[in-house]
This record gives structure tokens, sequence and C-alpha cells, in this order.
């Protein structure tokens, strides 16, 4: 009408993420949802806090039978759009059947034992359990070492290692052995030290392969290396170098009939990456031990790892995050912070692009790096689990994971946890020092609001290279 001006209401956005769904047993249910931010919402009559990314959530109670659960989304101006959604909940049955999960099967026994070789990239399990990332590995071997399988559990087999020992090894990594290839236990050869300029290196020579083992002890510092199928007669143990790098001594003990073991003591209170592996096509043993760099950041050479990226997103927070975007923002920071103080970087990916667990280890092989940090963020499956985590794989890079870690809780993030024994690939490389850091969880929407905020994740790309420092103070 001539004279009136009317004003069109812009109804605001609202996308419900996560709800129940259909029929449940759970006496409560989590909503999750985004709308415009400044937009006022409620859940069942009750005000919900709306975060600057305009992801909401809460957590209502159903009552037992059909319940609706109505969520209303009010702008400034008065615009407001309704979901409702309805769920069913159910009482409990007692006797609810749960089918045994391939898990809980027995290990099938083979009637006569089978031999199979390892191939590329083989590990060996201490158990037949798994989860996510697969079962905890004892460690990764060399291809072509002849195992005897005497057992099988859905895709792995189990092979007996010593008299007293068996592990698990995924069949995908193994192939069938010519029934000619020798077995049974053999006699170690002579050893010999040497200092080569960047490490010491112990070289033990062997008639054929054999499995192995290897970790670390702290107390006194030492590198541990079982070699199963093996007795002594290495009598000539030749140290070939006066003035060692980082070995202060070598011994040997005979801990089982056929289990030979290889004690490395170190000058130094922490591991600085070590390897064990044949030489070549051959059959010794080389267990090469880093020596210890300078203590300071400038010189040194920093892999970097960006979680995800290319195709796999990651996750995927309630408002959009994609966790690819910000783990590579972070590290993008830490690289150039890094750069600041004098230090090199080798980073797996500069871009969105998504290289393969094999060819991420290979770039930081390649760039003979000093430490490493993968960068992540996290998700769980409520909103209400928040926090920041750093996780390790081998023993001796705790103290790395919890400098790092103490940095990261200044920021007033909550501690999820420090976590050892860690399966992710990354942390699986003995070559050096590694953590990997999940900076927060996606879906929580207090961690989603701090990872969308530039500032902040500068301040967690801060506290990390705080805590590589940190760690090179503690080793002086």
């Amino acid at each position: 009408m001539l004279g009136q001006a009317a004003t069109a209401r812009s109804v605001p956005a609202l996308r419900i993420v996560e709800s129940p769904r259909d029929t449940v047993t759970r006496a409560t249910a989590e909503i999750v949802g985004v709308t415009d931010p400044g937009a006022f919402v409620t859940v069942n009559g009750i005000a919900v806090k709306v975060y600057k990314t305009g992801t909401f959530a809460t957590t209502v109670d159903l009552s037992l039978g059909a319940n609706d659960i109505c969520v209303e989304a009010v702008t400034s101006d008065g615009a407001t759009v309704t979901r409702t959604q309805q769920c069913f909940r159910a009482e409990k049955s007692q006797a609810e059947f749960r089918p045994a999960t391939e898990d809980e099967a027995p290990v099938m026994m083979f009637a006569s034992p089978r031999r199979v070789v390892t191939l590329e990239d083989a590990f060996l399990q201490y158990g037949s359990g798994d989860d996510r990332l697969g079962g905890s590995k004892m460690g990764f071997i060399d291809p072509e070492i002849v195992l005897e399988a005497i057992g099988t559990k859905g895709s792995l087999y189990c092979v007996r290692l010593a008299s007293d020992r068996i592990a698990y090894i995924p069949k995908r990594l193994t192939r069938p052995a010519d029934m000619a290839t020798p077995t049974g236990v053999v006699n170690t050869e002579s050893w010999s030290i040497v200092n080569t300029g960047r490490t010491d290196d112990v070289t033990i020579g062997l008639p054929r392969r054999l499995a192995y083992r290897y970790s670390t002890e702290s107390s006194p510092s030492a590198i541990v290396v079982d070699i199963f199928g093996a007795t002594d007669n290495s009598n000539w143990i030749t140290q070939r170098t006066l003035e060692l790098g980082i070995i202060d001594h070598t011994d040997f003990r005979q801990v089982g009939e056929d289990t030979y073991r290889v004690y490395i003591y170190l000058k130094t209170s922490h591991v600085w990456g070590y390897t064990v592996g044949y030489d070549g096509i051959g059959s010794t043993l080389r267990i090469s031990v880093r020596h210890r760099p300078e203590l300071t950041l400038k010189g040194m050479t920093i892999g970097l790892d960006a979680g995800h990226g290319g195709e796999n997103p990651g996750a995927i927070s309630p408002s959009g995050l994609l966790e690819k975007d910000v783990n590579l923002d972070i590290v993008m920071r830490v690289r150039d912070l890094l750069h600041k103080r004098g230090a090199s970087t080798v980073l797996t990916r500069y871009e969105d692009d998504g290289p393969s667990m094999s060819r991420r280890k290979e770039i930081w092989r390649e760039g003979n790096i000093d430490l490493a940090v993968s960068v992540h963020n996290n998700a769980a499956g409520s909103y209400k689990v928040s926090g920041t985590a750093v996780l390790y794989k081998h023993a001796f890079n705790r103290d790395l994971a919890m400098c790092v870690a103490r940095r990261l809780t200044q920021t007033g993030l909550d501690l999820f946890g420090v976590v050892g024994n860690f399966n992710f690939s990354l942390n699986a490389p003995t070559f050096c020092p590694n953590i990997l850091v999940e900076g927060m969880f996606m879906t929580s929407p207090e961690d989603e609001q701090r990872l969308a905020d530039p500032a902040f994740r500068r301040q967690v790309a801060e506290k990390i290279v705080l805590g590589l420092e940190d760690y090179l103070n503690l080793c002086k």
C-alpha cells in the first residue's frame, strides 16, 4: 500500500546434525544442530547456548514410548523456524542377542605348521585383537623372513617366533614359502660396532633372516633387540671405532633357549632415533642408533604432518569445518614459527592433497628429520567430549609428548590425555622422536568455536613449538 514499506524477515537456517533415530533404549538423547550465529534457540522450550559458529547442543530426557523433540530458532527480528522430530524409547531387553564377533572367535590351530614369508611393510602383532587402527603392533620387520604359521584367526596367522613366543601377522603381508626353505635354530655370528659420523651402527651376522622385536629401556637408557630362533655363537664382538657417538657399550643375553637378546646401552638419557633391519638382500642385522643433535631448534630439521587431505576430509564439525583444512592451517603456522627460530622443516603435504601413510613416512625419512609432529583434530560420539591430547607409540617418546601437552593446556584447553602405545601409523617409526597432536574435538561446540578462530589456532601452533623447546631443554 502506498506510503507503507514492508520489511521481509529472513528465516534463520536450522539444521539438526545429531539426534536420536527411530527406536532407542537410552533414557536421554543428545541434540546437536546449527543455526545462524546470534539466533536464539530452544529445545523443548528450554534455551540452549548458540556458539559463534552457529552450533548448539543439549541433552534431553526421554520418556518411555513416543517422544517429540521440538527445536526452535528465532532471529533478533523475530523470524522463527521450527523442526520437530520423533523418537520412541523402548524398554531395554534383558536378553538382547549379541552375535559373537571375530575378535571373540578362537584361534584355529593347523594340524601341521605352514611356512610363510614376509612381504614389504610386514609387521607383527602381540595378539589377535583389533580396533580401527589395527591390532597392537609388536613392530615392523623386513621382507623375506620365513615364519612358522601354527594357526589362523580371521585375517591373521598365528606364528611361532620361538619356543616360548608366538605373535600374529596379517595374511595379506605374507606369501607361502617353499617347504624346502630351511628352518630351525641358528647360531649368531660376529658383531661389529662402528661410529659412522651421524649414527653408531651395530651389525650382527646371521646365517639367514630371522624375526626380531625392538624396544627401549629407560634406567639405564638402552635399546633392546630380541632375535628369535637364535643362540649365541658371537665370539667376536668388535668395536671398530674408539670413540662412539651415543653408544656407551653393548651386551647380550640368551634369554630363552632360542631367543637372543641384544642390549645397546646409551650415553644419553634420551633416545634420538634408531632403526633395525637387514642390510640389502643379506642376513646381516643392522641396528643403527642416531647421535644426539645439538639441543636447539636452530639447525634442526623438524618433520611436520597435517593429517588427512585430498579426498579424506577427516572429521567434520557441526558447522562444516573440515579437519584437513584446520590441520594444514596449524601446521603452516608451526612451520613459520620454526623457521623464525632457525629450524628447517619437512612437510608431508603443503596443500590439499592426501599422501598415503607409507609416502608420508618416506618423505620424513628422505628429509633426514630430527623430530616429527603430526597434527590432527579429534572427534567423538558425544558433543560433551572435549580437550586436547598428545599421543605416542614408543616409550622413548613419552617425555616429548608430556612437554607438548603441558604447553597445550596453557591455552585453557582441558587435557583429554597423554596416550601411549597408540597404534597410529606415523607414530610407529623409531628413526626419530615423534608425537601425534590431537588438538581439539571437532564434535565439541566449545572446541569447534576455538578451532574456527585463527587467533586460537595461532596460539596452538605457538604452544607446540614451545613444547618442542621444552623437550630439548629437558634433554640437556
